[in-house]
């Protein structure tokens, strides 16, 4: 990896807060990008979630793995490509219906379906964590649910946090 501290961090306004991925400037999304990659901050996002979706109770990537290879033996799908749309979509699906994800992060709206956590569906609330057991966080189809366990989701966003601060300089405008 390279250095912890950039020579020149990005200089980012503090109405930046406010943003979406459309109102994002692209040069600066650019930049913020250059440099995560170039200081081997995108590795360490990805090895960090990696570990966590590991280390995590639920197992799963060994969940997905076995629902892509039954699948596949169902002849549900056939070919690779029709396989990630169908485990992608069951992905969703799952996180949808999660009881955890009912909640926003940061205040925000979770209605975005970057893949990464959506919101609720139904307002269920219920005990335990998602994806803590397969016993009281099972899919429709009796299945182990999909939806990335939201322990593994606040690690992986605390640690893009962590590695934004400190590729990011927030500016002070003055206003708000």
């Amino acid at each position: 990896m390279a250095s912890q501290n950039p020579a020149t961090p990005v200089k980012v306004p503090s109405s930046a807060a406010n943003y979406t991925a459309a109102t994002l400037d692209p040069d600066l999304r650019s930049q913020i990008n250059t440099l995560l990659i170039k200081d081997g901050h995108v590795t360490k996002i990805q090895d960090h979630l990696l570990h966590s979706l590991h280390a995590h109770p639920s197992n799963w990537p060994t969940v997905i793995q076995t629902h892509a290879l039954s699948l596949l033996r169902s002849g549900d799908v056939t070919t690779f490509p029709a396989l990630l749309r169908r485990v992608i979509e069951d992905v969703r699906q799952d996180t949808a219906l999660a009881p955890n994800t009912t909640r926003p992060v940061n205040g925000s709206s979770s209605s975005d379906d970057g893949g990464g956590g959506g919101g609720g569906v139904n307002g269920k609330k219920t005990e335990g964590t998602n994806g803590a057991t397969a016993s009281n966080n099972t899919a429709s189809a009796g299945r182990p649910s999909l939806a990335v366990p939201q322990a593994v989701v606040d690690e992986a966003l605390k640690v893009t946090r962590e590695c934004l601060d400190t590729v990011c300089e927030l500016e002070d405008s003055g206003t708000t």
